[in-house]
């Protein structure tokens, strides 16, 4: 194949890329504009609401083959739009509107709810939309800030050599893969439930029409 193809065959290839990234950001915005629409971070019920949708659309998203990067990109630039602003904060603002929905969910408490509060609190802003469309990302970063807030605030007082054996126990692959599974387990039985609460309301919406 003489050079001249193989410029004209890469430049084609990046065009069709180039156009489908733009075909899936279109996808991307629009749906995720659609459930975005009149939400009211102030009341509960909606912001549960808007999550729950949330976590469903990016997995439905996902499902159809669009790239991560694409909807990760496409997810932060809309919640900013939520409150027409483009300031930092208002991930900011989100994290805490997430935090409360997922404590609810999870049924957190005591050094767990301690630990998804640190977690949260210390995600960089272009990571935050990876919550929704990595299902690992969360809970291996709960495992890494578990490991290490246990060492700060239960070890306290010990000897260096009596801590040194204490963490040796827990500070390995093995117990960080533990606890990143049983979060996983639990996001997924959270999204299991909250697909199957909405089919029900769409059974009941059709049977009404119906009838």
């Amino acid at each position: 194949m003489s050079l001249k193809h193989i410029v004209k065959k890469n430049l084609t290839e990046l065009e069709t890329k180039k156009l489908n990234s733009l075909t899936e950001s279109k996808i991307v915005k629009g749906r995720i504009g659609i459930i975005s629409e009149s939400v009211n971070f102030n009341s509960k019920i909606h912001t549960t609401k808007f999550f729950n949708k949330l976590f469903i659309e990016t997995n439905h998203l996902i499902k159809m083959g669009i790239s991560e990067s694409v909807i990760n990109e496409d997810l932060i630039m809309t919640l900013k739009g939520l409150m027409g602003d483009d300031d930092s904060k208002v991930i900011d603002t989100l994290k805490g509107r997430l935090l409360s929905f997922l404590e609810g969910k999870l049924n957190m408490d005591g050094f767990e709810k301690d630990v998804l509060a640190q977690t949260i609190s210390e995600l960089e802003e272009e990571e935050f939309a990876k919550i929704f469309t990595d299902k690992r990302f969360l809970p291996r970063s709960i495992a890494d800030v578990f490991t290490r807030e246990f060492e700060e605030k239960y070890l306290e007082g010990l000897t260096d050599t009596t801590k040194e054996i204490v963490m040796k126990q827990i500070d390995n692959d093995r117990f960080k893969r533990d606890i990143e599974d049983k979060f996983t387990t639990a996001l997924e039985s959270l999204l299991d439930s909250i697909e199957s609460n909405m089919d029900s309301q769409l059974r009941g919406i059709r049977d009404k029409v119906f009838s």
